[in-house]
């Protein structure tokens, strides 16, 4: 969400509303494609487990591969932007400059610390700050709003290449496919519910991320993102532009909290999922020994990259490509096979064209992240 507005940077609100919408159609007919798959499988059954039945060994070790790039990257993005906020948080309040380096480490240590802890430490945290991110939420939509203006919203890309650029960002945005097997199991494995489960509740952050890119992007001129990147300020240009439009001590508080807690809930989520997934990967036990261990697995790694590649955005688009097996690929080639298994059941709309383009979808995210790489599109982070 922090992301978005930095990558969509020069694009334009009608352009990216179009984006933002076609991605979560796309995210959420994937979804149900997972959900056609798991009515003929046991419903407590691993995506690992599934890709091992239909498509091999290696469909198994790829489908790992990727959840565990997946989670790493996104963790080292929330270590990256928290630290970088956290370490100007620490500057004013004592007086004297602290590093990135200092602030990552700090956040991860903390953060950190409160998963090893314990799953239940999270889950109170967790609700916490989320409770307390929602009514932030609530305040800085409510101010900036009234500094939206027409002529920001009706702008058009300034550069073809930012509209490709931004994809991976927003299509990170609806990445919840790595959550898909614990919400089937919760809900055992009901297909009608889960139908609605996925596209209602996908709808949600959908309607909050239009809200947030109509404020940001109506409130700041895209000549003001175009210049936040080329400093390369990063989440902290694009906090103080906002702060300079709303003007207010107390609202520009709101929305450094806002910022803080967004990544603070993000990573603890995320995290958590990566170091549950690595203590049953490798088999470590529930006791201060195993569970420093998987912590160590958990956090050095992102710990390394965010340090020496602090790029909050980039990250974010590397996640992309892992999500773009999972979410896009994968369903695909699972529902192909069931269908050639089962004739009877609960079946998407689309048949084979369908999940012939959402695979040449997949296939077109992952060729725009290496061509960000490779310097043939902008990066945008």
């Amino acid at each position: 969400m922090l992301a978005m507005p930095l990558a969509t940077a020069g694009v334009g609100f009608g352009t990216t509303f179009v984006m933002l919408v076609s991605l979560w159609a796309l995210m959420s007919y994937t979804a149900l494609l997972l959900v056609e798959v798991y009515q003929h499988n046991q419903f407590d059954s691993g995506l690992g487990t599934i890709a091992k039945r239909y498509l091999g060994f290696g469909g198994q070790v790829l489908t790992g591969f990727s959840m565990l790039f997946l989670m790493y990257a996104l963790t080292t993005a929330y270590i990256s932007g928290a630290g970088e906020l956290l370490a100007t948080s620490l500057s004013s309040w004592l007086d004297k400059p602290v590093s990135v380096s200092v602030g990552i480490g700090v956040f991860t240590l903390i953060a950190g610390g409160v998963v090893c802890i314990g799953t239940q430490s999270v889950d109170l945290i967790n609700r916490l700050l989320f409770t307390a991110k929602i009514v932030f939420l609530v305040i800085v939509l409510g101010v900036m709003w009234m500094h939206v203006d027409k002529i920001n919203l009706i702008s058009m890309p300034l550069e073809q290449g930012l509209v490709l650029s931004a994809i991976p960002v927003i299509f990170t945005s609806f990445g919840f496919h790595g959550s898909v097997p614990s919400i089937v199991a919760y809900m055992g494995g009901d297909t009608n519910k889960l139908r609605k489960i996925f596209v209602i509740g996908s709808a949600i952050p959908l309607f909050a991320y239009i809200l947030w890119q109509l404020v940001t992007l109506g409130a700041l001129s895209s000549h003001t993102f175009v210049g936040i990147l080329a400093q390369q300020s990063g989440l902290n240009g694009l906090l103080q532009a906002v702060r300079e439009v709303v003007a207010s001590p107390k609202v520009e508080l709101a929305v450094h909290l806002f910022a803080d807690l967004a990544l603070a809930t993000s990573f603890l989520g995320v995290s958590l999922g990566l170091f549950d997934y690595l203590a049953d990967l490798f088999k470590r036990r529930n006791n201060v020994k195993g569970r420093l261990q998987t912590g160590l697995m958990t956090f050095v790694p992102p710990l390394l990259c965010a340090l020496y590649y602090p790029n909050f955005v980039m990250a974010l688009t590397f996640a992309a490509v892992a999500l773009s097996i999972l979410a896009l690929l994968l369903p695909c080639l699972l529902v192909w096979r069931s269908r050639e298994e089962n004739q009877a059941g609960y079946r998407v709309k689309g048949g084979k064209p369908a999940l012939v383009f959402v695979f040449l979808c997949g296939l077109s995210v992952i060729a725009i992240q290496f061509s960000i790489v490779t310097g043939m599109l902008p990066n945008v982070g």
